[in-house]
């Protein structure tokens, strides 16, 4: 049986299963629930590999991909492709678990690092910036703001699962390396540097408009970026960084020194 199952799997090739698996972990927490959180989700995005096998075979499948799963949704299909390949090699038995547990944890704490408290924060206060300087220079609409957030958060966001699925199913679980290095760490840095100086840049606009105060909204957006490296190297959360900036902004703008 064992035999006969590598022999039908090693056919496959990665390549024509990449683009299903992708779209399909879209849906990873369609179906989320405190019990097995992500398992239903996970089951879905893998059940396409499940048309070739017979009876048995699936029964022992669905046992395999039901279980308790949960991670970051962006960087689960590197796990979804790690575990889909080693299901082609005919190894799904004796690997996904193992597989699913490694890089769980470890993929969750990254993505939650990356998207949640880096990318997510820095694209909804670059919205917010937008928004704002249009405002109050009519250079173009409020609508603006929203198609910019939606372009900051997705395209990295794409990006990553894209490659997790085509990493996952060319390398195995070792694709997950990439994700552990320095480079990854500068990603996050960035994205909490971006985060900062979008709410200084918010709060300068806020308290002295784009008409005066050039050297105080200069200095106020300075300090922003200074604290965003400083609450990077920290590891503070850039969303603190945006509330430390909303609650100033408030601040100066109740106490009248936007020049009113």
């Amino acid at each position: 049986m064992h035999d006969g199952t590598e022999r039908k799997h090693s056919s496959m090739r990665p390549g024509g299963w990449k683009w299903r698996l992708f779209l399909r972990s879209f849906l990873l927490q369609a179906v989320w629930n405190p019990r097995g959180m992500q398992d239903v989700g996970f089951f879905f995005a893998m059940a396409p590999l499940a048309r070739t096998m017979d009876d048995e075979e699936r029964r022992e499948f669905l046992k395999r991909h039901m279980g308790f799963f949960n991670t970051n949704p962006v960087l689960a299909p590197y796990i979804i492709g790690a575990v889909a390949r080693a299901e082609m090699e005919g190894r799904g038995a004796e690997e996904a678990e193992e597989i699913k547990k490694a890089l769980g944890g470890v993929l969750g704490m990254a993505g939650d690092a990356l998207m949640w408290g880096g990318l997510r924060p820095a694209a909804g206060l670059i919205a917010a910036a937008v928004a704002l300087y249009g405002l109050q220079t009519g250079i173009w609409g409020v609508w603006t703001a929203p198609v910019v957030m939606l372009v900051v958060y997705n395209v990295p966001h794409i990006f990553l699962k894209a490659r997790g699925v085509a990493r996952g199913l060319s390398v195995g679980p070792e694709a997950a390396s990439e994700l552990l290095g320095r480079g990854f760490r500068r990603a996050v840095l960035a994205t909490r540097w971006a985060g900062a100086f979008a709410a200084g840049f918010v709060l300068a606009l806020a308290a002295f408009g784009t008409e005066s105060g050039g050297l105080a909204s200069a200095v106020v957006m300075g300090a922003f970026l200074v604290l965003g490296a400083v609450a990077a190297r920290l590891r503070i959360p850039s969303t603190l960084v945006a509330a430390a900036g909303a609650v100033g902004g408030i601040i100066l703008m109740v106490s009248g020194f936007h020049g009113g």
